[in-house]
């Protein structure tokens, strides 16, 4: 075997074991919970069984070691044997810690070292007594009735990869077996059987019965035509390719917006007909290419699980999680953004929401705890939300805490409204716990949130009720890669802003804004919202602008005065160089319809760490 084929089939290997192995986290948390589940412990068992066999192929030891004998030990649980306790299922899920890193090790090319003797002991089946033989069945019952059991499926992985189970090779009937001990089988044949086994048509000539005696070798089974249709419909792209994809057509939205504008402006017929239709299919090519990165999210969620159950033992707490809306689909380079600040907010449901079991018991609640991750999508934007039914927040709290920590003095947290005391732990270095520990206390994490949800155009909403539960929820734009912005005018320069984080659009009546601590606020919808003079800070030799932009940024409400307020484009954002780079509140630049040059904000780059705005903006003229 060459070294070429070596590396494709390696890569196709870590493809197709690591989302069995993604997936075997959730299963396994979820099988704690249920050992009794039949279907969940197959799927789990295969899952082992599987990647096992893809091992063997590479001749990767030490991970087909690790899978036999995790394998075993849920072997004997199907067969009744062996009921997976706490101990088992820990042992499982360090198994599955040490499945990752040995596939991260084969991906990087380095010699796997053999699992812990330690960790094969405490998974091997301690069992409960001898369990009842099963019968097995004819071939000809198994072959008349469409379909092939678990034993027979897991022989026939063994004769393909080259591997063993105890047990499995006795389970299957001798016409599967082969005309020797070192028989295989090819694509065309496994295809077949995995179609018996899904309840699809087999082949005629395996229905019936040998006519001898002795059986006949068993025929090559012709390739069944309905699954090759479906697999040929999937191909397996680079991301790189279709990063470059979605590139160009982000440039067809700027040719068509340029074109768009001419045509408008020509007043020709024809012109604008032809520019119409250019608009039309831009429009579904860049849809199209945008679908091809998108993913659905319990590629993220599926992660949740085992952090939330090592976590909720950890601090001795009952916790259940509850995964909603796990076919949502989001942006690729969104799925790893997430991890970080869904991790944070999780924690924090865990540490300072749910209470302890005794304590949920004497106030009435069950002794569990739930935490419900959540994913939905409203127009254009993805909405994440993780919520608890614990003690909920306490306003007159986080006020002290906050006045306590110097993050706010007492004017300031006596003007705040309830939902402004709930986003004070958004603020660095700000923290409700009494002591500091390996989960909490130091005040931090909530600051990491706000932070990495405003560098992706997102925004952050707190809500909590006392007694009964928190809600953090943030939302982020569908996809990065073609922005949908509101272009507006302060002087004579051109910005655009992002979608996802406008709120609304209003134009400042007179005496609707003041002077209050310093600041530039106007009042609007009954509270005081903090404005920001965008001509100050752009150096326009001009006086504020009177149209205001409402923005949510992070958890931060602003007005940004403008000018004038042009209208929504989408664009996709071109660097400005080195010269420009770290310049804040700018993330590049894009050129506008009419052919000028458009600076993108970079909004969250708008406040300082502590979420008050840059000095520039606060200038009033």
């Amino acid at each position: 075997m060459n070294a070429a084929f070596d590396s494709e089939l390696l890569q196709d290997f870590l493809v197709e074991a690591g989302e069995l192995v993604q997936r075997l986290g959730e299963q396994l948390v979820e099988l704690e919970s249920a050992p009794d589940d039949t279907e969940l412990l197959n799927a789990v068992f295969r899952a082992f069984h599987t990647v096992k066999g893809g091992a063997g192929f590479l001749a990767a030891e030490p991970m087909v070691l690790l899978c036999h004998h995790a394998e075993d030990l849920l072997n004997e649980a199907r067969n009744g044997k062996v009921v997976l306790g706490a101990a088992q299922m820990d042992a499982l899920l360090e198994a599955l810690d040490l499945l990752n890193e040995m596939m991260a090790a084969l991906d990087a090319r380095v010699p796997l070292a053999m699992p812990p003797a330690a960790l094969l002991q405490r998974l091997l089946p301690v069992a409960a007594g001898p369990a009842p033989a099963k019968a097995e069945p004819p071939p000809a019952v198994a072959a008349a009735a469409g379909g092939i059991d678990d034993h027979e499926f897991e022989a026939l992985l063994d004769t393909l990869y080259g591997t063993s189970v105890p047990g499995a090779a006795a389970a299957a009937p001798p016409a599967s077996a082969g005309p020797g001990p070192a028989a295989t089988i090819d694509d065309d044949e496994f295809e077949a059987l995995l179609d018996a086994l899904h309840g699809k048509d087999g082949p005629p000539a395996t229905a019936a019965p040998a006519p001898s005696a002795a059986p006949p070798p068993v025929p090559r089974a012709a390739p069944a035509p309905a699954h090759h249709a479906a697999a040929e419909t999937t191909v397996r792209v680079d991301t790189g390719r279709l990063d470059a994809l979605v590139n160009r057509a982000g440039e067809l939205v700027l040719v068509r917006n340029r074109l768009l504008t001419l045509a408008g402006q020509s007043g020709e017929a024809a012109l604008v007909a032809s520019a119409a239709e250019l608009d039309r299919v831009a429009d579904e090519l860049q849809r199209a290419a945008l679908g091809m990165r998108m993913q659905p999210v319990s590629r993220l969620f599926q992660r949740f699980p085992r952090i939330v159950r090592d976590l909720a033992r950890q601090l001795g707490k009952d916790v259940e999680l509850v995964l909603e809306g796990e076919d949502t689909e989001l942006d690729r380079g969104l799925v790893e953004a997430l991890a970080d600040p869904l991790i944070h907010l999780l924690r924090n449901a865990l540490d300072h929401g749910v209470e302890m079991p005794e304590l949920r018991e004497r106030g009435g609640k069950p002794r569990k705890g739930r935490v419900c991750l959540s994913a939905s999508q409203r127009g254009e934007r993805i909405v994440i939300s993780v919520s608890d039914d614990g003690a909920g927040m306490d306003a007159q709290v986080l006020r002290r805490k906050a006045v306590e920590k110097g993050v706010i003095d007492e004017p300031q947290a006596a003007r705040l409204s309830e939902t402004e005391c709930y986003e004070l732990i958004f603020h660095p270095g700000f923290s409700t716990a009494a002591t500091v520990s390996d989960i909490s206390g130091r005040g931090v994490g909530m600051d990491v949130v706000k932070t990495r949800v405003a560098e992706l155009g997102g925004s952050l909403q707190v809500r909590s009720k006392r007694g009964q539960g928190s809600e953090l929820e943030l939302a982020v734009p569908l996809t990065l890669a073609i922005l949908r912005v509101l272009m507006v005018r302060v002087g004579e320069r051109m910005f655009a802003m992002p979608m996802s984080n406008v709120e609304e659009v209003f134009e400042l009546a007179d005496g609707q804004d003041r002077m209050l601590d310093g600041r530039l606020v106007a009042s609007h919808r009954g509270r005081a919202l903090p404005l920001a003079n965008l001509a100050g800070w752009a150096g326009a030799a001009t006086a504020a602008g009177r149209h205001v932009v409402v923005l949510h940024i992070g958890h931060l409400r602003l007005g940004c005065l403008a000018h004038e307020v042009l209208g929504r484009e989408d664009v996709i954002i071109k660097p400005l160089g080195p010269l420009f780079e770290g310049v804040p509140g700018i993330a590049g630049a894009t050129v506008t319809g009419d052919g000028r040059l458009a600076l993108v904000m970079d909004l969250a780059g708008l406040a300082d760490v502590h979420g008050q705005l840059l000095p520039a903006l606060q200038r009033t003229g």
